[in-house]
């Protein structure tokens, strides 16, 4: 919160603690699960998650990750009442605390400091997706390297390959062949990739 000039009270800084609920979990578990209605939000204090799609022939893709600092969850499911489109995992061991989403309703539209910091946080998610589409609508492996590159050096270090893999769109196999050509070839920038100023480096939609 220091970088956007807030600081909470003491008391609501309780009301917050007494409304929410903390998680600690290992890689590869799920956080919230897309067969049932998305109720709460998490928010990410350590390591990584991920929005992740598994598609009826058994396929595994991931629409995007989310870092310490990240607010997430399927905001279409939240906000219709329909099931989730999507698993949120961990992609490393990650802690964070789960927000549920009347209390979140009731800070974003009507809160004080925490309101002002949910705002400001859901403005910066707004304008980080429209990046991010840009992006993976180019279908160019390069240029959603290159995102990742730009905005999400930790998920290059942190995450495995085979979910790097799965956020490209291609396989683990693919994947290493391009880091190989990559390495071996001139660099070919396929585009000029906007950096975000809305946040520096190190959770929209899914």
């Amino acid at each position: 919160m220091a970088r956007f000039g807030l600081e909470l009270g003491v008391s609501e800084f309780q009301k917050i603690c007494d409304q929410t609920e903390p998680f600690e979990t290992p890689s590869s578990s799920v956080l919230l699960n897309q067969t049932r209605v998305a109720d709460r939000l998490a928010f990410i204090v350590d390591g990584l998650a991920a929005s992740r799609q598994t598609w009826s022939d058994g396929r595994m893709t991931i629409a995007r990750f989310f870092e310490a600092g990240d607010i997430c969850t399927n905001v279409s499911s939240a906000w219709t009442g329909e099931l989730a489109s999507d698993d949120l995992i961990a992609v490393t061991d990650a802690h964070g605390f789960f927000v549920p989403l009347v209390f979140f309703q009731a800070e974003y539209f009507h809160g004080e400091t925490f309101g002002i910091y949910l705002r400001y946080r859901m403005m910066e998610a707004h304008l980080f997706a429209k990046e991010l589409a840009c992006a993976k609508t180019s279908n160019e492996t390069e240029i959603v390297y290159q995102f990742l590159d730009t905005h999400h050096r930790s998920v290059l270090k942190l995450a495995p390959k085979k979910d790097i893999a799965r956020f490209l769109g291609v396989t683990p196999q693919g994947f290493s062949r391009f880091l190989r050509r990559r390495r071996t070839a001139p660099r070919a920038v396929a585009s000029e990739m906007p950096r975000r100023s809305v946040r520096p480096s190190p959770v929209q939609e899914p």
